[in-house]
């Protein structure tokens, strides 16, 4: 063991050393402004909401004698699947010439209904139908003006008929696409 006297010399050693390198230890912190610099700014990212968004696309391609194929597309391009219980719906209005109001006429009928209840992020249901126009006359061309006119919509709404919420689809309006057909009906 050490006798009194040598630890408080040891001790008293020990401090002078710390202190001694106590001043070499520590580097003074020094900042100089540079000239002409704009303030450092911090981008400030924005929020992105991982939403689903359901898209409708319709294509319908005439063919011979008044039939048609009808090609709807639903598509998800959002950032999270939609899980709400939702209905695809094809649907078909007639109008006749001179208004073209389908209101007046009073034929709608939906072709197709489809439900779906889970849509991942990046992907996309069919819904299809093949149409035959009745009293089909021909196409409405320059030539040969139509008389009457089909109105087809793709449209996806909620299978309970509310709205969607801005987390259940984040872009409500591009849940509806059509196509107009124009032609001849034999019967006007």
């Amino acid at each position: 063991m050490m006798k009194p006297a040598q630890s408080i010399v040891t001790a008293i050693s020990c401090g002078l050393a710390l202190l001694m390198m106590n001043g070499t230890a520590h580097a003074r912190e020094t900042y100089q402004a540079v000239p002409n610099k704009a303030p450092l700014s911090i981008y400030k990212y924005p929020k992105v909401k991982l939403a689903a968004d359901l898209e409708a696309h319709l294509s319908v391609t005439r063919g011979d004698n008044g039939r048609l194929s009808i090609t709807g597309t639903i598509t998800n391009p959002g950032k999270s699947s939609c899980k709400t219980a939702s209905v695809a719906e094809l649907i078909m209005n007639l109008s006749y010439a001179p208004q073209y109001s389908y209101a007046k006429t009073g034929v709608s009928d939906i072709l197709v209904s489809r439900l779906f209840n889970n849509l991942k992020a990046g992907a996309s249901i069919q819904v299809n139908a093949v149409y035959q126009i009745p009293d089909f006359g021909g196409w409405a061309s320059v030539n040969v003006p139509g008389n009457a006119k089909r109105l087809f919509t793709l449209r996806v709404i909620k299978q309970n008929g509310t709205s969607y919420k801005p987390d259940e689809d984040s872009d409500i309006e591009n849940n509806v696409a059509d196509e107009v057909v124009f032609y001849r009906d034999l019967t006007r």
